[in-house]
């Protein structure tokens, strides 16, 4: 018989036995279950780390990639057991030029090389560094240019390895939006100045209409004479057709600014609307007879379907520049045909003409040339809107001292009304 002693002991052990092997389980269990969530957390955060749309790179002191998800979000397969340098990874233009990354002239110069190597040197880490970058592109027969913000954590390994994580954002499209905004940025300065050079002319152009007609009115009621009461009247009528034209370009160009002029199309003879502004004009230019007025109109009809108004608006405003610069010589305006479709206008003078350097500015908003000459620069402006509303194009070409000849063509069927 085993003896009572034995048996107790035996007991002892057999509980122990079991209580070890359950906990065993237990611990086993939650091991696995752990191991489950490690792993599930670590396929998590590899996946999250090869779909960012950001370039991540584990290197070392010598600028090899020890872990990146560059093959991943460019689909590419590494080579197993291969171990690449950032610019050798990256298709730099001076890495593949030297057959090797930091072995270029120009990498002791790169920005990123050199924060990176004092960050490995301090210990520390560093943030949105901007720097402009250029890569081949995969065939080898492009170079991309591109704009970075690179950070970096400096990372010790228990082994006392040492390790930095970078981190390289391509922000090209965002600096290219910040570009175009501060383009914009400046034109809308350039506009805000020009709309108050424009407001301080206007207040001049106004004026000096408005008083004319106002002074001369009161003193036609003391006129004396027929004579008298006459020159107050022609000055009078002058002041108001300069001052309708003011109004109504400005209107006109802010409609046409917002979309909301419309065109009335019809079909004419061109030759019909040179001879209308010919009667108008002739009898402008009767009052100086030192400027001759040349209507060279065709007999044979050009049949053109346009906005016949506009264009006659045009012509006005170019033979009323013509007249104010030109004191003798002759003022010329016809049209010709431009090959089968299109028709070219011209307003050709003898009068002081345009300096070279100005001739590409003459039809910007509010330009004068001339300070001491009544206007307000907004004929040409308009004039050339409508043009191109019409599908046209203008120019000028002109020598100072010997005139100038302003000119736009047009189709003679347009095809898109504008409204």
């Amino acid at each position: 018989m085993i003896p009572m002693a034995l048996q107790f002991i035996t007991i002892i052990l057999l509980a122990a036995f079991i209580y070890v092997l359950v906990k065993y389980q237990t611990v086993k269990k939650d091991m696995n279950s752990m191991a489950a969530v490690m792993l599930h957390e670590s396929n998590e955060l590899t996946s999250i780390l090869q779909n960012i749309n950001v370039y991540y790179l584990l290197i070392d002191r010598d600028f090899v990639v020890h872990n990146t998800n560059y093959y991943a979000l460019n689909h590419l397969t590494p080579v197993e057991g291969e171990r690449k340098k950032v610019g050798d990874l990256l298709h730099c233009r001076n890495a593949i030029a030297a057959g090797e990354c930091g072995k270029h002239e120009q990498c002791k110069l790169c920005c990123i090389r050199t924060f990176i190597g004092k960050a490995f040197y301090e210990k520390r880490g560093f943030k949105k560094l901007d720097a402009s970058m250029k890569f081949l592109s995969d065939d080898g027969k492009s170079i991309i240019s591109c704009d970075v913000s690179v950070s970096g954590a400096y990372l010790l390994h228990i082994n006392g390895e040492e390790r930095m994580v970078l981190t390289v954002y391509d922000v090209t499209e965002l600096r290219n939006i910040q570009r175009l905004l501060d383009v914009e940025r400046e034109n809308a300065i350039s506009a805000d100045k020009l709309k108050s050079a424009f407001i301080a002319n206007m207040s001049h152009e106004v004026r000096t209409p408005l008083n004319a007609i106002v002074g001369f009115s009161g003193l036609m009621a003391t006129a004396t004479s027929e004579e008298e009461k006459k020159m107050y009247t022609d000055i009078i009528s002058e002041n108001n057709e300069r001052l309708l034209r003011l109004v109504n370009d400005i209107f006109d160009l802010s409609q046409i600014d917002a979309g909301v002029l419309n065109f009335v199309y019809s079909e004419f003879d061109a030759n019909d609307l040179l001879r209308e502004l010919e009667g108008v004009f002739g009898m402008k230019l009767n009052e100086n007879p030192l400027v001759a007025l040349i209507c060279e109109a065709h007999l044979e009809p050009i049949m053109m379907h346009s906005e016949k108004q506009r264009i006659i608006q045009v012509l006005t405003n170019l033979l009323h520049n013509a007249m104010k610069f030109t004191k003798t010589g002759e003022i010329r305006f016809g049209c010709r045909m431009e090959g089968t479709d299109e028709v070219c206008f011209y307003v050709s003078d003898t009068g002081i003409g345009i300096p070279e350097e100005e001739q590409e500015k003459i039809f910007s908003h509010f330009t004068k040339l001339d300070r001491e000459v009544q206007g307000t620069g907004l004929g040409l402006t308009l004039s050339e809107t409508i043009i191109h509303n019409l599908g046209g194009r203008v120019g000028v070409k002109s020598e100072l001292g010997k005139g100038s000849t302003f000119w736009f063509i047009l189709p003679l069927i347009t095809k898109k009304e504008v409204a």
